[in-house]
This record gives C-alpha cells, sequence and structure tokens, in this order.
C-alpha cells in the first residue's frame, strides 16, 4: 500500500496571483484615500474660466451693453448678468435657468469647499463688445481657495485673454 502525502497550504503561483490582485486592488483604491482639494480646485476652475468665456461670447454678441461675471460677495459662486444692471443674473437662452453657479450646488456641485475672491472693484469682471475687460487699468484676478490649496486665474485687460 502506498501512502501519500496530503499537503496543507498554498502553492507559491496561487500567492503570487493573490499578491498581484491586491496590489492592483491598493494602486486603483490609492487615489480616493488622498486628499480631494486639488480636485475640487480643478472642477471650480474649469466652471469658472468656461463662465467667464461665455460671459465674453455675450459681450461681443451683444455690443449695447457689457457682460459681467459678479462674484458673490460671500465668496460662494459667481453669477452672469449686464453691467447696468449687476444684481440681476442672466438667463440662459435655452433652458430659461439664470445664469448662476454657486459651490456645492448644480453644476459645482463636487465643489463644495471653494471659495473665490477677486481683485476687482465690486467684484465684477466686466467685458466689452471687443471680449476684453471694460477697465484697462488692472488685470483682473480671480483666486479660487480649497483649503490649503489656492488656484488663481487672469484675465488681460486688453485682450480678454484668460490664463
Amino acid at each position: 500500500m502506498i501512502r501519500r502525502k496530503i499537503h496543507h497550504g498554498f502553492s507559491l503561483i496561487e500567492l503570487m496571483i493573490s499578491l498581484a490582485i491586491l496590489a492592483t486592488l491598493g494602486a486603483l483604491a490609492a487615489p480616493m484615500l488622498g486628499s480631494n482639494d486639488a480636485l475640487q480646485l480643478d472642477i471650480a476652475r474649469r466652471l469658472l474660466v468656461s463662465d467667464l468665456e461665455y460671459a465674453q461670447i455675450l459681450a461681443i454678441s451683444t455690443p449695447d451693453d457689457s457682460i459681467s461675471l459678479v462674484v458673490d460677495d460671500t465668496g460662494a459662486g459667481w453669477h452672469i448678468a449686464r453691467t447696468s444692471t449687476p444684481a440681476i443674473p442672466l438667463e440662459d437662452s435655452t433652458t430659461n435657468e439664470a445664469l448662476v453657479t454657486f459651490f456645492g450646488q448644480g453644476a459645482a456641485i463636487s465643489a463644495p469647499d471653494i471659495v473665490i475672491q477677486s481683485n476687482m472693484s465690486e467684484n465684477m469682471i466686466s467685458f466689452n463688445q471687443n471680449g476684453g475687460l471694460v477697465d484697462f487699468s488692472q488685470t483682473a484676478k480671480i483666486t479660487l481657495l480649497c483649503g490649503e490649496s489656492t488656484a488663481s486665474i487672469q484675465v488681460s485687460p486688453t485682450t480678454g485673454t484668460i490664463r
């Protein structure tokens, strides 16, 4: 009668496959454990640049009145309005919704911890019929803050170039 030895445990191949699976899962999960301040800043920056460009387009298409992006005094968001009536947001021509953005709501729901600041008087970045700023005296600078991180956007006064 031949006796067989019964081996308990895992083979080297099984251990290597298990380690490879764990390493892959760890690599996928690691970014989720880090700070999301940079992600929130990126979302807010992209939304702001998009709305600045939209305000420029509106100003070029309506030469009778300049268009402004008005930063909320509390730093919670902004809206697009005519410079002659800055407190009244314009409406989207397609959806008839006010052109208002607040952090933590709507399109900016993924950026609830952002605060926005502007160096312009009355927190208005106003565009003329040529797409440049109404006030040629200074470059418009908008700063986005999230925790210890910041991002800034500058608008050239003469050309309206957004950087």
